[in-house]
């Protein structure tokens, strides 16, 4: 990946020089084997040279410089062979010019067609670059999720506030009687893994609870949390709620917490709680969910079976 990195920069560098030494350059280099084929003598031949401007101009300046270069080389070849083997008539020098022009053509053709395969091998080089560095990134997300402790309560509650006043979470939870409240309910949830919830029949229940969290150097980044449907402790599960710091959001860290979601829990059949047209919703959806209810609450339950 660095030699590609490499040969990218230095191509790059070459076309930026493309009007201040590239083009001088290959005219005097035209200059000089013409000066070279017109007066070394008879039996010097420097034609074949000529394909080293066209070839240079066809990898390096546009196809209407590349099409004079072809021009001017065939041309230059064409008056010294006329030169060389005089006698010959009109139509003897617009065949010799035709011919080597289809010569030094056929050679740009070829350094275009090389150089585009080139640039593509380029751009699906960065393509495999990109995703190999986001597969890592995602193995990273995926490897610092844990299950949450009791001492992480705080850090769940500050990071759901925070999914209140971005539109993730009820906004309820921004009262700070109920965020002391929530972060007993969260620590006791975490440790005995129980907690009393609304159940889509009615009333309240107790429910099996989990939590999991994502720290990335030691902070928490995000973390998500689990409800079971029932108190019959059934294998259903719900996913109640999922945030990601502010400071972590767009690195892919709410997707890798989907991913794990969705694989770490394969065999159940699972549900999720959203806001219609949110972002969680939206990951969930692109992974198997859907439609299941609508609640009284504007959220939207839906379903993936396995």
């Amino acid at each position: 990946m660095l030699s590609v990195s490499i040969l990218t920069i230095a191509r790059n560098k070459l076309l930026k020089l493309e009007t201040r030494w590239v083009l001088p350059g290959l005219l005097l280099l035209e200059a000089i084997l013409y000066c070279l084929d017109e007066f070394t003598g008879p039996y010097s031949f420097y034609a074949p040279f000529y394909i080293f401007p066209v070839a240079i101009s066809a990898a390096l300046l546009s196809q209407r410089l590349t099409f004079f270069f072809v021009v001017l080389s065939s041309l230059a070849r064409a008056q010294v062979f006329s030169q060389v083997f005089q006698g010959g008539s009109l139509l003897m020098l617009a065949f010799d010019i035709a011919q080597s022009m289809l010569l030094y053509g056929s050679i740009a053709i070829l350094v275009i067609a090389v150089n585009t395969m080139y640039l593509r091998l380029l751009r699906y080089a960065e393509y495999l670059r990109a995703n190999i560095r986001q597969m890592r990134q995602q193995r990273r997300y995926k490897a610092s999720i844990r299950r949450a402790l009791p001492d992480d309560a705080d850090d769940i509650v500050r990071l759901a506030v925070n999914g209140a006043r971005n539109g993730d979470l009820s906004e309820d939870i921004s009262n700070a009687v109920l965020q002391r409240t929530l972060a007993v309910a969260f620590r006791q949830g975490i440790v005995e893994g129980l907690t009393t919830r609304h159940i889509w029949a009615g009333g309240q229940q107790k429910v099996p609870v989990e939590f999991w969290v994502s720290i990335i150097n030691d902070r928490m980044a995000g973390f998500f949390m689990l409800y079971g449907v029932d108190n019959q402790q059934g294998s259903e599960r719900e996913l109640h709620a999922m945030v990601v710091a502010d400071e972590y959001r767009g690195l892919g860290i709410g997707a890798a917490m989907t991913d794990f979601f969705c694989m770490h829990f394969k065999n159940r059949r699972l549900f999720a709680a959203c806001k219609p047209g949110s972002t969680m919703m939206k990951m969930l959806t692109r992974r198997g969910f859907s439609m299941f209810c609508a609640t009284e609450n504007d959220y939207i339950i839906i379903e993936r079976h396995n």
